[in-house]
């Protein structure tokens, strides 16, 4: 956090893929074809907790245009989508654990001859209790969502659970004039990027693995895939094609979709191309993970803050995917930008039989941001302060400490932000204005 500027800033830079894109010579994955290429289709469960009792793919083999099906007994090594935790299968096996887990896989000519037979897979299913609310999940008498409990650091269905703190928070309240209480929901987020998920698996004759994929983070679909396939690293290439969007939502998902791929690639010997459709990938890939909040704050009578304390629970869904770095982030900005001496916050991520949720930008702290935010808002009501200027009497300045005990240095640009904002909004020419017109109203 310094102050130094680099040339950059304020310049017209160039961006190097655009001449590609406006011509339509830019190759997203959808665009590459190979030779003897099959494609593949995905079995997915149409419940969102059930036991399967047996896969019946006959019905799907009569069609001469498919040349394979595939479940977890063809998967060659261990059948674990590697993100950060090892509990999310590539093909469900037991149970399934949400609405669009992947249960069998279709490798056909064509897409169309792909997605017909798979609907002809006949999978047998023993429906489970269903949790859809992390508080309903966090019961003593919850059924258990979690596939892996070494995945469950807090036990039963608790993904992690992180804490901060700074000072004293009782005396932190004890010296406020004033405290708002309020809790706080967001919901899911589709990143609605304009290409969907799709990755293509060549092997090669000797024994090595090329994926080409829309993705973010190549080495994370590398690390999947090579566990997938029980292959070193050295034996798995990854070539990242362009991506047409992304947000966020291809830094997890692609190694469960490269992974498909390779199964079957694996199984055929051939190429194999796996890419969603709109509502395929609406349903089954990472959202924004909802929230629930619940914040607390304390302010003297100027405004200056004395204390914060939040309870944070966010929706992780199935699998932990990246669920415990978000609500890293979450936990860490949870506090906002603002001079607080004591903090009090516990976050929490929970399993559900939901989509797994992931990355989005933000990462967490939108969740977190948005009900501190608020909360300054009611305090400058109830204190009688403008909500800029509330503001402005809290935030960081050089020497100041974070909440978590960061000390910034010389580069501390939230005051110039806020300023510019007040500035560019009019804003107190709009409260004027407001002031005026519910004046004229009575």
């Amino acid at each position: 956090m310094n102050a130094e500027r680099t040339t950059l800033i304020g310049a017209g830079v160039s961006r190097p893929d655009a001449v590609e894109k406006v011509r339509g010579e830019a190759r997203y994955v959808d665009d590459l074809a190979f030779p003897g290429m099959l494609h593949a289709a995905v079995v997915r469960s149409p419940h969102p907790h059930a036991k399967i009792l047996g896969i019946d793919p006959s019905a799907a083999l009569e069609d001469p245009d498919v040349f394979c099906t595939a479940t977890h007994n063809d998967v060659p090594g261990a059948n674990i989508v590697h993100v950060i935790y090892d509990d999310q299968p590539a093909l469900a096996h037991d149970v399934v654990r949400y609405v669009g887990e992947p249960v069998a896989l279709v490798a056909a000519a064509t897409r169309r001859a792909a997605k017909q037979a798979a609907a002809k897979v006949v999978v047998d299913y023993e429906q489970l209790p269903v949790v859809s609310d992390p508080r309903d999940a966090l019961q003593p008498d919850a059924p258990i969502i979690v596939a892996d409990p070494a995945a469950a650091e807090g036990g039963g269905n608790l993904f992690n659970k992180m804490v901060m703190r700074k000072g004293d928070i009782e005396q932190g309240f004890a010296e406020a004039d004033v405290i708002v209480e309020a809790e706080y929901e967001t919901g899911y987020q589709e990143h609605a990027y304009i290409e969907p998920q799709g990755a293509i698996a060549v092997p090669d004759d000797l024994g090595s693995l090329t994926v080409y994929a829309t993705m973010q983070c190549p080495f994370y679909v590398q690390n999947a895939v090579a566990k997938v396939m029980g292959l070193p690293l050295s034996k798995v290439r990854v070539i990242h094609t362009a991506t047409g969007g992304a947000f966020g939502g291809k830094e997890d998902v692609p190694s469960l979709i490269g992974s498909l791929a390779a199964i079957l690639a694996a199984k055929t010997r051939r190429p194999v191309k796996l890419v969603l459709d709109r509502g395929e990938d609406v349903l089954t890939t990472s959202k924004r993970h909802p929230s629930r909040v619940r914040f607390r704050t304390g302010a003297k009578a100027d405004g200056t803050l004395t204390a914060i304390e939040a309870d944070v629970v966010l929706d992780a869904g199935a699998y932990q995917t990246l669920s415990s770095a978000v609500l890293w982030r979450s936990l860490c900005t949870a506090a906002g930008p603002y001079r607080i001496p004591h903090v009090k916050i516990d976050a929490k991520s929970v399993a559900t039989n939901t989509v797994p949720n992931g990355a989005f930008r933000g990462f967490g702290s939108p969740q977190v941001i948005f009900p501190h935010e608020s909360q300054m808002d009611l305090l400058a009501e109830r204190l009688g302060i403008d909500r800029a200027e509330i503001r402005r009497r809290n935030l960081l300045r050089p020497g100041d400490a974070t909440s978590t005990a960061q000390i910034v240095v010389d580069s501390v640009g939230v005051s110039e932000t806020l300023e510019r904002a007040v500035e560019m909004a009019e804003w107190d020419q709009r409260l004027a204005r407001v002031e005026t017109f519910n004046a004229e109203q009575t």
